[in-house]
């Protein structure tokens, strides 16, 4: 594997962009290959410079622009680089949503901070004379005069903390070289303070992709918590560059999202102009979490989008309308993919709820030959077909406990034509039924486990087991009301993480457990209301990869996780 390549910002002096010498010689010390990153105002260089990077490292230097923080400047602010601030923080917010690891030192943590919607002080004297009713004891040296090798304070570390296992210490003395300073952390986590109060480190509030912000200067330290420090950041980015090779060699598969449900929205805004709205080369996040751009930077390969149809009424008008919806998704999802050369060759198909199956069974076929490559067999509401998980208001728990007789039939048709079922959604005893009717595998494309949390949408590990020995695959899911945890406490997640990218990970895990890794996947349901903290779009999906090398999965295993399962069943039915 390549050694990691870690960007090191640099100063604007007199000479041009500089950089002491400890920055660098620190990341070489600890196996990084140091990458200098000279100030840019080029979009394209600065992407160019991220696609290049697998950790950041945000140097010390002068003040931070206080217009930047909302506030105007006093006489104690010392000197600032506008190109530099605007440059850094364009930089951050390219790193931040690929997950690179992140190490912030000095200056390098207050603009982290201020990225992650913190605040700063412009002088720690000047602020903390003004909060002096707040402020409990005095305000300590904290530019000292003693050469920049010498702990000259200490900082009380959160036992908590990613920084106490990494320095596995609560106190450690440290040097300092600072007049501002990070007055509010935003949504990263304080992990260290000094005496006087004055926040010291600041880290991700999810341990993944590695964010740690120190004020202190460990670069110019040569003791054991600072090697530690490096030696850390630079393993997670090693972890990182693994990941990014690995998705190199496989191709990755998301089972289920719904961004054909924003269709609609995204044509309103453009005025009803069809060509215009559906070039998804990139999209506005505030509206969906798929485009073509955010799936390279996530290193997902191909994506299921679904034609989503709400339970309706059973009638042959209420049918007709679900059959002209599915048709006209897959028409704008064929003008999609027309137009956003990005996508091209990278979306399937689906159908989820079995209602636009109607009465009619022939349709089957021809939502076959339209591309459809699977049917979920209902959705929320009880259909022709099945009991659903979730039924709908006024009607009861069961109505055909479990598959029907036409049920039966549309199973059977399924396995003749060829097409893939998905009982996501369905009642514990639609799956068991499925399982015993259909001769092909069948799939779970989106869902997590009952055990962990009691959602009448996830499966207990019965039914998961059975899915699983009958050579189908479980895709787990991201949607916040699935992957929370009853008790995160049992695997050390507080409340305030549940749901996140740590509890879908204890469902992935619970599924290898149950299903084997040869029967398990990932599902989004982006676009679906699916996302959690930590895995809020498409662009986030790398940092499962990097979560599953950390807990020891081999690149095969991975592999299977990222689509082979799913394609092995696929093939199993469609051959």
């Amino acid at each position: 594997m390549s050694r990691p390549i870690i960007g090191i910002t640099t100063n604007l002096g007199s000479k041009g962009a500089e950089l002491a010498q400890g920055y660098w010689q620190s990341v070489r010390r600890a196996g990084g290959t140091p990458l200098l990153l000279p100030p840019t105002d080029d979009p394209e260089e600065l992407l160019s410079q991220v696609e290049q990077l697998d950790g950041l490292l945000l140097s010390g230097g002068g003040d931070i622009n206080p217009l930047l923080c909302g506030e105007e400047p006093i006489p104690e602010l010392g000197g600032i680089c506008p190109e530099r601030d605007g440059y850094e923080l364009a930089l951050l917010a390219e790193v931040l949503r690929r997950g690179i690891p992140i190490l912030g030192i000095c200056r390098g943590m207050q603009l982290l901070a201020l990225a992650e919607g913190g605040a700063i002080a412009q002088d720690m004297g000047v602020w903390h004379s003004r909060n002096a009713a707040a402020c409990a004891t005095p305000l300590l040296k904290h530019s000292q005069d003693a050469p920049r090798n010498c702990a000259t304070h200490h900082v009380e570390i959160d036992a908590g903390s990613q920084l106490f296992k990494t320095v596995g210490a609560e106190r450690i003395a440290v040097n300092s070289f600072h007049h501002q300073a990070v007055t509010d952390a935003g949504r990263l986590k304080v992990v260290a303070r000094a005496a006087d109060g004055f926040i010291e480190a600041v880290e991700s509030a999810y341990p993944v992709g590695y964010v740690l912000g120190v004020q202190w200067h460990p670069e110019c330290m040569d003791d054991a918590a600072s090697r530690a420090i490096f030696s850390s950041f630079v393993g997670h980015a090693e972890c990182y560059c693994r990941a990014i090779e690995l998705h190199g060699s496989i191709t990755s598969l998301d089972s289920h999202c719904d961004t054909p449900m924003v269709f609609p929205t995204v044509i309103e805004e453009n005025g009803g102009d069809e060509r215009k709205a559906l070039d998804f080369t990139r999209k506005n996040p505030d509206v969906c979490k798929v485009d073509a751009e955010r799936m390279d930077i996530g290193r997902l390969d191909e994506t299921y989008m679904v034609s989503y149809i709400p339970q309706g009424p059973r009638t042959p008008e209420g049918y007709s309308a679900a059959l002209r919806q599915v048709e006209d998704t897959y028409r704008r999802l064929d003008l999609m993919e027309e137009l956003t050369p990005g996508l091209r060759g990278r979306i399937h198909r689906g159908i989820e709820n079995g209602y636009a199956i109607g009465t009619d069974p022939s349709l089957i076929a021809h939502f076959k030959a339209m591309g459809c490559e699977y049917i979920t067999l209902c959705h929320n509401g009880h259909n022709d077909i099945c009991d659903s998980a979730r039924p709908k208001a006024g009607e009861p728990q069961e109505e055909h406990g479990g598959l029907s007789d036409y049920g039966r039939h549309v199973v059977e048709e399924m396995n003749r034509q060829h097409m893939l079922i998905d009982v996501s959604h369905a009642s514990e005893k639609t799956v068991l039924d499925v399982v015993e009717c259909s001769r092909l595998p069948i799939a779970v494309t989106h869902t997590c486990c009952r055990s962990l949390r009691n959602h009448p949408r996830n499966l207990s590990d019965e039914v998961l087991r059975a899915v699983a020995e009958a050579g189908g695959v479980v895709q787990c899911t991201m949607y916040e009301e699935f992957c929370a945890l009853d008790h995160p406490e049992n695997y050390g997640i507080p409340q305030s993480q549940n749901p996140s990218i740590l509890t879908f990970m204890v469902h992935l895990r619970h599924l290898i457990d149950v299903c084997g890794v040869d029967h398990v996947g990932i599902g989004s349901d982006f676009d679906g209301d699916g996302g959690v903290p930590g895995l809020d779009d498409v662009a986030s999906m790398v940092k499962i990869t990097q979560l599953l090398l950390r807990d020891g999965f081999s690149d095969d295993d991975i592999c299977r996780l990222w689509g082979d399962n799913f394609r092995r069943v696929l093939h199993a039915v469609t051959a």
